[in-house]
């Protein structure tokens, strides 16, 4: 078995500066360390329980690009699109389809550069690794535990071999980690914090004037003929969107609970069956005296500290009530002596609790680390859990059996779904005779776009697969939530098509009289800069392009501050510091088109105080520079080619 750790080999196939190969050393290196997080990083990984679809073949097999050789699936583009346009919410209309195809697309390329680095530099999660992340999967356990038959039994179900599975297992671990190692190998000296302090808190004096493309588009007049020759050069950019329908079966918890039966006698046997259920929890009340330790550093002089207090009780220089009064750090139960009030399981720190309740009655307990620090405890008095009558508590008793009745039968139900759908993959018909789950039908479904439960990227992705698309299968069945699972099939498809010029002539005017103005204002913004830059402010009013008085002001900003866009405040940072009573004059053409004038005034450096997370946010920011870094060394020395028009 290999060791529980990754191991490096040697590769000159690709070659790096210093810099990045102590980097990548000081990976294999921090290996051990970041693995745990790593492995429940990607467990979190949000599974198909009835198709794990990252696992899954199918799918389009156009290429959305080609990274060394490696096509890398459309499919697997539009699932990160789907989900960024998911994250953006609202804001992904003012974004753009473009940009945002663009934004999915650098990211699952960047994504296979890693992956190809990784294998290229050695690295390979160990088979305790994956044996660790497969154990961990729910879908995989019974009773809460890893459970070899169901294992076996579900990548059966799902047409999976063994060792493929795991061989992916392993390779996504080693992505994972190798990842997170680039982003933690950054460390800073104590110097060099104080230096980031300096500059992350200096401050800066501008003034600022906006032209704005919108004021400038009214000038722009676009001819028929502007229109006609961007139409015809651009067509693949007015297609209507391939669109599907699909019959799909809607397995619901939620539906199935309704059809649950209450049998004479169920009720009460679940209560006698799960009667730990319905209890009033055991209370202790309890006081404490508390040193606190807010830093690992502060570990052995806290020690040092509770344990004389103890000696002190113990040898009766003071009461356990006057020592909570005069040296717990926890203030407010100081003032009455130390009480806490009551205490049941699950609402306290877990350590605090489990001293709690194995003290004894009246007995001072012996100093013991928990969450906050070192904690003297004493139980004070103690209320017995009380068993509650079934009469009092029937209704959650009923409301819990049906949720446990509806838990077996969606199950069972899904098992069929899954075996009928696979064995009969023609028509949805006979599945949806073995769950007695009527078949249901869509409207028009994009790639991008669905509608009601059908807006899952998962069941977008398989809607316009090639297994349901061009073969005419039933989908997998694909797991929505917890709760959820639906299969669908075709049930009819409209290609993509060209939009006749009359239909987008408005949206090209549009874009042409955007862009036309874009131009302008960059143009009259370079002639208005080299103005300023000789009369100041004043040049506004001689241009025409505006009045001095309408300049912003802002003052001092910050790095962090919200004052002002962070596009400007980035090229803020960039300039020079000016000469006393000088100005430094530059631009900056903003995502919107719109041209900022920038005058910089004075600079005001910041303090070099370290704050008590400076390690941390210096260590987050290296860390991201490293990743950065090392992705563009990547793709410029990389074989790339892209293909947005299969996204």
């Amino acid at each position: 078995m290999m060791p529980h750790a990754l191991r490096a080999g040697s590769s000159d196939q690709f070659n790096l500066n210093n810099t990045q190969k102590n980097m990548l050393q000081t990976i294999h290196d921090k290996a051990k360390g970041w693995i745990a997080y790593a492995i429940v990083g990607f467990i979190s990984i949000p599974f198909a329980l009835w198709g794990i679809n990252s696992y899954m073949e199918g799918g389009s097999t156009k290429a959305a690009a080609v990274v060394n050789g490696e096509d890398v699936p459309a499919q697997e583009v539009q699932q990160e699109l789907a989900q960024i346009r998911q994250q953006f919410g609202q804001m992904a209309a003012q974004l753009g389809d473009d940009n945002l195809k663009q934004m999915a697309l650098n990211n699952v390329v960047n994504q296979v550069l890693l992956r190809q680095k990784a294998k290229d530099e050695g690295y390979r999660a160990s088979t305790e690794d994956v044996a660790t992340a497969i154990s961990q999967i729910s879908v995989f356990q019974k009773d809460g535990q890893f459970d070899k038959a169901t294992y076996e039994s579900f990548l059966a179900s799902q047409r999976r071999n063994q060792a493929g599975f795991e061989e992916q297992m392993r390779t996504d671990i080693t992505n994972s980690q190798f990842r997170e190692g680039l982003q933690n190998t950054a460390f800073a000296t104590k110097t060099q914090m104080e230096q980031y302090q300096t500059l992350r808190n200096q401050k800066r004096e501008v003034e600022l004037f906006t032209l704005k493309v919108a004021d400038f588009e009214p000038q722009v007049q676009i001819t028929d003929e502007q229109i006609s020759k961007y139409y015809d050069e651009h067509k693949s950019q007015f297609m209507t969107e391939e669109k599907v329908k699909v019959a799909y079966i809607d397995l619901n918890q939620e539906a199935l609970a309704k059809t649950v039966t209450v049998e004479a006698g169920a009720l009460e046997a679940y209560y006698d069956e799960h009667k730990d259920r319905y209890l009033t929890p055991e209370s202790r009340n309890a006081s404490h005296i508390l040193i606190a330790v807010a830093d690992p550093a502060q570990d052995a002089e806290a020690k040092k500290k509770i344990d004389a207090i103890y000696a002190d009780i113990q040898a009766g220089k003071k009461t356990f009530e006057e020592a909570a009064k005069t040296d717990s750090d926890d203030k407010a139960t100081a003032e009455l002596a130390g009480v806490v009030g009551d205490v049941v399981t699950g609402s306290w720190d877990p350590e605090f609790e489990k001293a709690v309740f194995a003290a004894e009655l009246n007995k001072i307990s012996e100093p013991v680390k928990t969450g906050a620090g070192y904690e003297i405890i004493r139980v004070n008095s103690v209320k017995a859990a009380v068993q509650k009558p079934y009469e009092e508590v029937k209704a959650q008793v009923e409301q819990d059996y049906r949720q446990a009745e509806a838990e077996k039968l969606f199950l069972d139900a899904a098992e069929k779904l899954q075996t009928v759908a696979y064995e009969q993959s023609g028509d949805l018909a006979p599945a949806a005779k073995a769950v007695n789950v009527a078949v249901q039908e869509s409207g028009w479904l994009t790639r991008s776009k669905g509608e009601g439960v059908l807006t899952d990227p998962k069941l977008l992705a398989e809607a316009f697969s090639d297994e349901v698309l061009k073969e005419g299968k039933n989908s997998q069945v694909v797991q929505v939530s917890d709760t959820q699972a639906i299969v669908l099939r075709s049930a009819g498809q409209e290609p993509a098509a060209q939009k006749p010029l009359d239909e987008v002539k408005a949206e090209i005017t549009t874009l042409l009289k955007a862009q036309e103005a874009r131009k302008l204002v960059a143009q009259k913004g370079d002639e208005l800069l080299k103005q300023v830059e000789t009369t100041g402010w004043a040049a506004l009013d001689a241009s025409g392009l505006g009045k001095a008085e309408a300049v912003e002001k802002p003052g001092f900003v910050q790095r962090t501050g919200s004052t002002v866009s962070p596009e400007v405040i980035e090229k803020i940072f960039t300039l020079p510091r000016p000469a006393a009573g000088q100005l430094d004059w530059d631009k900056v053409t903003l995502a919107s088109g719109d041209y900022t004038l920038i005058s910089l005034k004075a600079v005001e450096d910041g303090t070099n105080t370290l704050e008590e997370n400076s390690a941390q946010i210096y260590g987050s920011v290296s860390g991201a520079r490293e990743l950065e870094a090392a992705l563009e060394d990547l793709r410029a020395r990389s074989d790339i080619v892209l293909h947005p028009e299969n996204i």
